[in-house]
């Protein structure tokens, strides 16, 4: 999985949220969206409320929590997730540049010059399975005098190949819990957490089996 975080020049001046002085916000669910080549994700479309429900609980972690008449809001976050696949054209992939915006963000303009072009191009040629959040200052509409402030843009995404969106939903969105409101470079890796069972002392049991010899 690859996790990382834009920060804006705007969010940069913003103290980061605390338990102490959490941060309220209006969420705005944009959902599920399948882009590039379909590969018929959208037969096995995770249902969209436990991501929400996922999400907030995630935020909050983060001491970003949601905005009510008592707490009134300074931010907007929007929360999609989806899948985005390459599209082909003479061999060469078209959305290139849209794929490695879904995983790197402005990022992608940050890489060394040493493996830059070797992540272009592995990023161009795989699908992801992704979810991004994205922090604006608050206003009650955008017009074109005052549009939108991005504050921040999380990004989390794992390949597509051999598993659906609804098996690596949630993981992602753990990965990305951290990243909220962090400058984070790309990177990170998802180790899932093992449980330990506990075996009794095993006994032998001895049953009458009754054989028909007929």
């Amino acid at each position: 999985m690859v996790v990382t975080t834009d920060v804006s020049k705007e969010g940069k001046t913003i103290a980061p949220p605390t338990a102490e002085h959490p941060v309220y916000y209006v969420p705005v669910f944009l959902g599920y969206s399948e882009k590039g080549q379909v590969a018929q994700h959208f037969q096995r479309q995770p249902p969209d409320e436990p991501i929400q429900r996922a999400v907030v609980v995630s935020l909050a972690k983060r001491h970003y929590l949601l905005a009510s008449r008592e707490f009134p809001p300074t931010l907007t976050i929007a929360i999609e997730w989806g899948t985005i696949t390459p599209v082909y054209v003479n061999r060469s992939v078209i959305n290139a540049a849209e794929i490695r915006a879904r995983v790197l963000g402005s990022q992608q303009d940050r890489l060394g010059a040493r493996n830059a072009a070797f992540r272009h191009e592995m990023m161009s040629l795989d699908g992801w399975h992704f979810l991004v959040v994205s922090a604006f200052a608050y206003q009650r509409k955008a017009t074109p005098e005052s549009p939108d402030v991005l504050l921040w843009r999380a990004h989390a995404s794992t390949g597509h190949w051999g598993h659906f969106l609804e098996e690596t939903i949630q993981p992602l969105i753990a990965v990305a819990t951290p990243a909220f409101g962090r400058p984070t470079k790309p990177g990170v890796t998802w180790h899932d957490k093992t449980g330990i069972v506990e075996i009794g002392e095993s006994t032998v049991e001895e049953t009458d089996v009754k054989v028909d010899r007929r």
